[in-house]
């Protein structure tokens, strides 16, 4: 049973080629009539049509055997027909009798027209869409056989390759009138010529470009009318190439050579040249267009870009620019020098990604709020501030102004930003402002170690580098050791141990007394290398030796993250800083000089009120005793005894003001030898044995295996121990304890005296070595001596270029003293 879709029907794509098949049929003169008239002969059927139905009619377009009244019908309704089943369905419809049928049995053909038996097969156009049918029919009931359906199929396929032939003859007419059109309409000469040379196509823009007519132009030799008497050989070879059968590597390429025009003129021309094999043989064409205006245009544009980069270039701000997708597409030289790269066609977000801008603050800057995204976005940017900082480069300061670029139509064509360097300056008016800070945090500190985390701070800051140190020398040791530090929040630096001369930027200062700049620490093999630094990350490094009235006292060091060459302004900054330094280190000296003078006064008025009064007294007492008692032998002796006993510590008293104040004058000069301190030590321990085992003290002597040799004056030394080793055994009550240790080593040696005794109070430690100075717990024990011991032993100390030092075992009783010298270098 037959199915109807009527949407097939109507589909537009079908409609428009049945109405083009309709029309070529009709008006060409295939044989269509023909082609029906042997189907219905064929199966032997009185009538056969070719019919096309739309979504309203049946068209008649092929007829055979039809009645007279019906012979000039071209169309019927769509409704009554068989056709639209056989393009609703694309099949053939056989029907052996149409009124036993009852979907058709009711149509008005077979009603009207007494169709009873009908045969179609459907007819499709190129592309498959099903157009109509081929068909047969009868006016009585018939039985159609294989064979007959199959003879109308074939005639269907028949009528299909007429239609697409004359779909194929239309089809290249109209692209030849259209070909034609476009040629003569065409900006660019178009010109056809044989592989002998001859033109044999010549349009208007020919005309128009080389001077020739068509008729003039036609028929000539293409070199001779168009090409320049140099390039004509190389032409003609090329024909005959062609004509051989090669193919030129430049065809289908656009080319810019050089033609001539009737007038012998010269002149720039674009080519592009094809080589087609036709029907009458191989032939060539070109469309060719004169670029004069263009070359001279370009020429002119090439001119002014190269004025407008090397006007860029010689600017010192950096200046950038992108198009109107917000690609980079211009880097003049200082840009290139500030970012390592040029322009690279590359967005915002890559931009923020790659360069890494930050605020002032250290805020990172977003790809949208960069100067040039923002010009992008239409605003106008003045005075932007922003920081670049790139991967082992310097952090540099930049001012930025941008616009957005537009036409005079006001379309937006990209934005131009320009970047303005003050690191310099930003740095000068921070290098004013930190030497104003370190100015402040020197006069509100009591001591260097107090100031120094301060000061390191402040400058690193102002540096912008995350590290600092500062050094002071240990004149025992000939080494520098760290008296402070300061690391900014990220970065993990261990505390240093001591430096010797000429190891590290900082010992290279101290040894030459000059400031030290290190491009790069990392450098395997330099003097100035600084391993542990450098693996965390720190690549230059600047330090600057600290000066007071004796030298070189200690050094300021300074370390940044990426590699950088040396610039004056900072190495200016630190010397200034250094400066403050030592001038702040020698006002402490000062003051405590002027300290220690008054209160001199004060303990030598109490040294001659009670040390030499006491001796006094009893000298004169004892005198006038013997003044008036001249019998008792053994009494005067005994008085001569006590006379000479005060007097011999009177004696001690003045020698060691005189040797104090000599020493410290400089007048009393040591003679220096070679010394074994350790031979002095065991002495000096031998010495006070027997006073140590009547108060039963345990003592501790360890001494190194071999000689300790120091360069010094021998008596002054062993005065030094002895005072030492004599204290810890007074003040150390009885059953405690007293150990005497010494180590050497290649810088020198430390003695250390530490006992149980009664201890220094934690107020008075510093005025310790204080000439007449003594503690107020051991004046209230009436222990009797002068407080010059500790002031002859330091002053003998550093004479020697060494040093005494006491420390408290805090909750515990007892004291360390701790002698460093130098070792003896022959």
């Amino acid at each position: 049973m037959p199915q109807l879709d009527t949407d097939v029907l109507a589909q537009p794509e079908r409609l428009a080629s049945l109405r083009r098949a309709r029309a070529l049929l009709t008006a060409s003169k295939a044989p269509v009539d023909g082609l029906v008239r042997l189907a219905a002969r064929s199966v032997v059927a009185p009538v056969g049509l070719l019919t096309l139905v739309d979504a309203e009619c049946l068209h008649i377009v092929g007829r055979h055997g039809l009645p007279s009244d019906l012979d000039l019908v071209t169309a019927e309704p769509a409704t009554s027909s068989f056709c639209q089943y056989v393009v609703s369905e694309d099949a053939p419809l056989v029907v052996r009798d149409t009124r036993a049928d009852p979907v058709l049995r009711d149509l008005a053909v077979i009603r009207d027209r007494g169709i009873t038996a009908y045969l179609g097969q459907p007819v499709h156009d190129r592309s498959g869409r099903t157009l109509g049918a081929v068909c047969v029919t009868d006016s009585v009931p018939r039985h159609w056989t294989a064979d007959d359906v199959t003879a109308i199929a074939e005639c269907a396929s028949l009528l299909e390759v007429m239609l697409a032939a004359e779909t194929t003859h239309e089809d290249m007419a109209l692209a030849a009138a259209e070909t034609d059109a476009v040629l003569e309409t065409a900006l660019e000469a178009f010109v056809g010529i044989q592989l002998s040379g001859e033109i044999t196509r010549w349009n208007r823009a020919a005309e128009h470009t080389f001077g020739w007519s068509a008729e003039e132009a036609i028929g000539k030799r293409v070199d001779e009318m168009i090409i320049p008497e140099r390039f004509r050989a190389a032409h003609r070879a090329g024909l005959a190439r062609m004509a051989r059968g090669g193919v030129p590597k430049l065809v289908g390429q656009r080319l810019q050579l050089y033609a001539i025009n009737r007038a012998g003129d010269e002149f720039p021309v674009e080519i592009t040249l094809n080589v087609i094999d036709g029907p009458l043989g191989r032939h060539a064409h070109a469309f060719i267009y004169d670029i004069s205006e263009r070359v001279t245009a370009e020429r002119q544009l090439a001119r002014d870009r190269h004025f407008l980069g090397a006007l860029l270039d010689n600017l010192d701000a950096g200046v950038v620019a992108c198009d109107e997708r917000g690609r980079l597409i211009l880097f003049n030289r200082a840009m290139r020098e500030i970012t390592g790269t040029d322009a690279d066609q590359s967005t915002n977000p890559a931009w923020a990604e790659r360069y890494r801008p930050i605020l002032p603050d250290g805020t990172p800057i977003g790809p949208d709020d960069l100067p040039l995204s923002r010009a992008f976005q239409g605003e106008h940017v003045r005075d932007a501030e922003l920081i670049i900082h790139l991967p082992d480069r310097p952090r540099r300061a930049f001012t930025a102004n941008a616009q957005p670029i537009r036409d005079s139509d006001g379309n937006r064509l990209g934005a131009v930003a320009a970047l303005h360097d003050v690191t310099d300056r930003r740095r000068a008016q921070r290098l004013i402002e930190c030497e104003l800070a370190v100015s402040r945090i020197l006069e509100h500190a009591a001591t260097i170690e107090e100031a120094g985390p301060h000061l390191l701070e402040a400058v690193a800051k102002t540096l912008q580098w995350p590290h600092g140190e500062l050094w002071l020398v240990d004149k025992v040791g000939n080494v520098l050791r760290n008296a402070s530090m300061w690391t900014e929040p990220g970065y993990e630096i261990p505390e240093p141990g001591p430096l010797a001369p000429g190891t590290g930027v900082s010992g290279v200062a101290w040894q030459t007394g000059q400031s030290a700049w290190i491009p790069d620490i990392s450098v395997v093999g330099s003097r100035l290398n600084t391993p542990a630094l450098a693996e965390h990350g720190l690549r230059v490094g600047l330090a600057v030796p600290i000066r007071d009235g004796s030298g070189v006292t200690g050094t300021i060091s300074f370390f940044g993250d990426a590699a950088e060459e040396p610039e004056q302004s900072l190495i200016a900054l630190l010397s200034g800083i250094a400066a403050h330094i030592g001038q702040f280190l020698e006002r402490r000296r000062a003051e405590d000089l002027a300290k220690q003078l008054a209160r001199a006064k004060d303990e030598f008025i109490a040294l001659v009120g009670h040390e030499l009064r006491t001796p006094l007294t009893s000298i004169s007492s004892y005198t006038e005793l013997l003044l008036h008692d001249h019998d008792d032998e053994s009494t005067r002796t005994q008085f001569l005894a006590v006379i000479a006993r005060n007097a011999e510590n009177l004696r001690a008293i003045i020698d060691d003001l005189l040797d104090l104040a000599g020493l410290e004058s400089g007048y009393v000069t040591m003679v220096e030898r070679p010394v074994d301190f350790a031979a002095v030590v065991r002495e000096v321990a031998g010495a006070n044995a027997q006073a140590a085992h009547e108060k039963d003290l345990d003592v501790s002597v360890r001494l190194p295996d071999r000689p300790a040799p120091v360069a010094g004056d021998l008596p002054r030394l062993r005065k030094v121990v002895d005072h030492l080793v004599t204290n810890a055994v007074k003040f150390t009550p009885a059953g405690g304890r007293v150990e005497i240790e010494l180590d050497s080593d290649v810088a020198g040696v430390t003695l250390r005296v530490t006992d149980t005794g009664v201890g220094i109070p934690a107020e008075e430690r510093s005025r310790l070595f204080e000439r007449f100075f003594r503690g107020s717990n051991i004046r209230n024990q009436g222990v009797p001596g002068t407080g010059l011991g500790l002031a002859i032993s330091r002053t003998v100390v550093e004479r020697h270029g060494g040093t005494i030092t006491v420390t408290d075992h805090g909750d515990k009783p007892g004291t360390t003293f701790v002698v460093r010298l130098p070792a003896y270098c022959p």
